[in-house]
C-alpha cells in the first residue's frame, strides 16, 4: 500500500468515528478534521474549528457559558504539545437550549510518519470530544436511586446520614452549627393493620408533604424508617429546629390525609437535638434525638421535645 492509499484509507477511519477528531500541528493550527467534527461544528452555528484555524486561539476566543473550561482545555492542549505532559482528558457540560449532553474530551501527542525525534519540537496532537451523554443520564439517575426513597421521592437514610457527617465537619471546621429532629407518626401501625398497607401507603406520602412544606430552603427532609422522618437544619441552634419542628407537628396535625379510606387525622412526636462537636458520628446526634422522641411519646404524643433540659418544657407540646 503506497503512501497516498494509507492517507485516503486513514481519512476514512477517522470518518467512521462517533467522536469528534481533530488534528493540530505544533502551533495549535488544525489539519484535518473528521466528518463528525465537521457535522457537529455545522450543528452548533459553525463558530469555529475547522482545518487552518488555530484551535489554540478558538479556545482563548470562548465567550459566555462554558467559556472558563475552554480557557483550561486550551491550556492543556498547549502542555500537549510542548511536551509538559503526554495526555489529558476530561469530563464537561455542552447543553444546547433544549437538549443537555455531556462530552469525554481527550488530548494525545503524536509524532508524524518519519518525523520520530526526541524533542517536542515536533509534536502534533489528536484531540477527540466523545459524546457520553446517556452515559452520564444513566449514573446521574443511578445516584437519584441510591440516595431517594422511593415511596415519598425524599432522600433516604443513607443520604441523610452523609449530609448530617458533612455538617458534622463543618460544625468542626468552622464553628458553624447545625441541627435536627426525628419525626415519628404516632400510632401509625393501627392505620395499616384497619385500612390496609396501601391506605398506610398513601398516609406517609401524605406526611412526607405536609413535612416538607413546613421545613425551609436549604433544609433537608428524609425518610429514615417505616413511619420515620428526619431534619437536617444546618445553621440552626437548637431553639431554632425546635420552632421549625413545632411548624410541622401543628401543620400535619390540622389537616387531614386524603386516603381511599377516607380522610385520616395524623399526628407526630418529633425529637429535637443540636450537633455537637464532640460527637464521633451522625449516629450520636440521632441517638439524642431519639431519646427526646421517646420523651415526646411518653408524655403524650402529638408533641416535640428537645434534647436539651432547658427546652423541655410543657409550652413545647
Amino acid at each position: 500500500m503506497d503512501w497516498l492509499s494509507e492517507r485516503h484509507l486513514a481519512g476514512a477511519v477517522l470518518d467512521a468515528l462517533t467522536a469528534s477528531i481533530c488534528i493540530v500541528d505544533p502551533n495549535g493550527d488544525i489539519v484535518a478534521v473528521n466528518q463528525a467534527w465537521r457535522r457537529f461544528s455545522h450543528e452548533n452555528g459553525g463558530k469555529g474549528g475547522y482545518v487552518g484555524e488555530n484551535y489554540l486561539d478558538v479556545c482563548k476566543r470562548a465567550t459566555g457559558t462554558g467559556a472558563d473550561a475552554a480557557h483550561r482545555f486550551g491550556r492543556n492542549v498547549e502542555d500537549v504539545l510542548a511536551g509538559r505532559r503526554d495526555r489529558f482528558e476530561t469530563e464537561y457540560p455542552c447543553h444546547a437550549p433544549r437538549l443537555r449532553r455531556w462530552f469525554l474530551a481527550r488530548v494525545v501527542w503524536v509524532h508524524p510518519a518519519g518525523n520520530e525525534v526526541d524533542d517536542h519540537k515536533g509534536r502534533f496532537a489528536v484531540i477527540s470530544h466523545q459524546d457520553i451523554t446517556t452515559r452520564k443520564l444513566l449514573e446521574f439517575e443511578l445516584k437519584r436511586l441510591a440516595e431517594t426513597d422511593e415511596l415519598t421521592g425524599l432522600k433516604n437514610r443513607r443520604k441523610f446520614l452523609e449530609r448530617t457527617g458533612k455538617a458534622l465537619v463543618r460544625l468542626r471546621r468552622d464553628g458553624v452549627p447545625a441541627s435536627m429532629f426525628i419525626i415519628d407518626l404516632d400510632d401509625f401501625k393501627a392505620i395499616n393493620d384497619t385500612h390496609g398497607h396501601a391506605v398506610g401507603d398513601q398516609a406517609l406520602c401524605y406526611a412526607a408533604d405536609q413535612l416538607k412544606r413546613s421545613t425551609r430552603r436549604g433544609d433537608l427532609l428524609a425518610r429514615i424508617g417505616g413511619e420515620e422522618f428526619a431534619a437536617l437544619l444546618p445553621n440552626t441552634d437548637e431553639w431554632g429546629a425546635v420552632m421549625v419542628a413545632e411548624r410541622a407537628r401543628s401543620a400535619l396535625a390540622a389537616s387531614q390525609a386524603a386516603t381511599d379510606a377516607g380522610p385520616l387525622r395524623l399526628t407526630a412526636s418529633i425529637g429535637v437535638t443540636v450537633l455537637q462537636t464532640d460527637d464521633r458520628g451522625p449516629d450520636a446526634a440521632l441517638g439524642r434525638a431519639d431519646e427526646a422522641l421517646y420523651r415526646a411519646k411518653d408524655e403524650g404524643r402529638n408533641c416535640v421535645r428537645a434534647s436539651s433540659a432547658s427546652l423541655s418544657s410543657p409550652a413545647l407540646a
